[in-house]
């Protein structure tokens, strides 16, 4: 697909294209749109610099510009347009911080597909200048081709997840899905404002479908360790996977996590600094299998042993803990 684009995008350069030079100023540099490209069917960027080639990348950069904030004005419209009336007949956006976060473009300049230099004019200063316009069906039918393959690889993914029994494999599953979901979502916005058609939306179901998954999956987290660090072991681990939208504190839940934190003085002479090791463990388990098993140390310095200690439980409650946490999912990720 990406060689099938690249080849219609050098195609595109070297037909069409008039050059100019010295003389009256061409119209299109003031006015960009005219009868021939006309922006019901095209969009159109002029550029400048130095060389032909500055000029071109100019104009496709503004051109990217162009699209990419037609996509978030649409979206923005879209997003408003959602809104709902609570019971007191006050409106609420509910779901707006969602909405317009999903439908944001970042269009970079190599993804202007379908693009053609129709104009280059160089005036009597040398400078040259370029205009770039955009087929608007012709870019619709090659963005819609990589959607539908986006489609297919979604349906075969939710397929083996409907044969999944285990939650946290429904759930990693349901992880990838959303990935594929996400650049859909993204191609297809450029499709439908390319076209001038509303916008659909294929990642706010999804999202809403993991935050119910993930509710239902309940962790209990347990922490063997000295009284004064495993509250805030277990708090790390507990806010962590409530990131993930786990419920957590019940010990009726159907997975359980097993950590054990230590720290140890470690004693190197001649040195001004006071060490400490930690050694943070933890397993992620079910009545039947163990889903993770994780371990990590490390040693911290600090000119008193207070803060050396202090210093290691910092260390154990982000980094490990977050280390773990990218473990587990990566681990998941490469069993489902």
């Amino acid at each position: 697909m990406r060689r099938l684009i690249l080849a219609v995008l050098i195609l595109l350069l070297f037909l069409g294209c008039t050059t100019t030079g010295g003389g009256k100023s061409p119209s299109w540099l003031d006015h960009p749109y005219d009868r021939q490209f006309d922006q019901q069917h095209y969009l159109s960027a002029v550029g400048s610099g130095s060389t032909r080639e500055q000029a071109v990348d100019a104009a496709r950069a503004g051109l990217a510009q162009i699209f990419s904030s037609t996509v978030h004005s649409m979206t923005e419209v879209t997003t408003l347009s959602t809104s709902t009336r609570d019971p007191g007949g006050e409106q609420a956006f509910t779901h707006a911080t969602e909405m317009l976060e999903i439908g944001r473009v970042t269009a970079q300049v190599d993804s202007i597909i379908a693009s053609e230099v129709v104009n280059v004019h160089v005036d009597s200063l040398g400078r040259t200048h370029a205009r770039v316009v955009m087929d608007r069906k012709k870019s619709a039918a090659l963005l819609s081709a990589q959607v539908d393959e986006l489609k297919r690889m979604r349906a075969a993914q939710r397929s083996r997840r409907v044969g999944e029994s285990t939650s946290l494999g429904q759930y990693v599953m349901l992880l990838q899905e959303l990935s594929l979901a996400r650049e859909e979502q993204a191609l297809s916005d450029q499709v439908q404002v390319l076209l001038g058609k509303p916008l659909s939306q294929v990642v706010l179901p999804l999202e809403q479908e993991l935050g119910r998954l993930a509710a239902q999956i309940g962790v209990f987290v347990t922490v063997d360790g000295p009284e004064e660090s495993a509250s805030s072991v277990q708090a790390a681990f507990e806010q962590a996977l409530q990131q993930l939208g786990f419920s957590v504190g019940r010990s009726d839940g159907q997975y359980r996590l097993e950590a054990e934190y230590q720290v140890e003085d470690v004693v190197m002479e001649q040195s001004p600094y006071h060490y400490a090791r930690y050694a943070l463990s933890a397993r992620l388990l079910d009545e039947k299998r163990v889903y993770l098993s994780f371990e990590e140390t490390s040693r911290e310095a600090a000119m008193s042993r207070t803060e050396a200690h202090a210093r290691a439980l910092r260390a154990a409650t982000t980094d490990g803990v977050g280390m773990f946490v990218t473990r587990f999912l990566q681990r998941l990720a490469d069993e489902y």
